[in-house]
């Protein structure tokens, strides 16, 4: 039996987005943590070195994204219907990391939120709202 971060994994490597935001994921005790490893080209004000918030709600909607279908039937198809980011404060040249909970999974429509920090958990970043389309494959 496949594990959910194994699902994951498999996900990321076939993304290319995945490589250009640094991602991985891993388990700490049973919760899956995502994880963005900073890179020059994720700097979006140079004046203060901040991470761009396009790459911070990349990040977001990507970890989202690979724990909703890891959680769903591989035959099924997702897609963003849309988002929500919250930034709550600015962003240092620094990695990120994020955790991710399904809020409600439904026959068509997925609600995922996803939350990332820096250095702090309890000083989240940004938060991210999501809702997916989940539908089967079209023949």
């Amino acid at each position: 039996m496949t594990t959910e971060l194994e699902k994951i994994r498999t996900y990321a490597e076939a993304a290319p987005v995945s490589k250009w935001l640094g991602f991985s994921a891993d388990m700490v005790g049973d919760e899956t943590f995502f994880f963005l490893k900073f890179a020059e080209h994720h700097i979006g004000n140079a004046m203060i070195r901040a991470l761009h918030g396009g790459a911070i709600a990349t990040f977001l909607e990507f970890a989202a994204g690979a724990k909703l279908n890891a959680a769903l039937d591989p035959a099924s198809e997702v897609a963003t219907v849309n988002t929500d980011i919250e930034y709550l404060s600015s962003a240092s040249a620094d990695d990120m990391t994020a955790r991710v909970r399904l809020i409600r999974i439904g026959r068509r429509l997925a609600f995922v939120e996803a939350v990332g920090w820096q250095s702090d958990e309890n000083t989240p970043v940004a938060i991210g709202h999501f809702r997916f389309r989940i539908g089967t494959p079209s023949k």
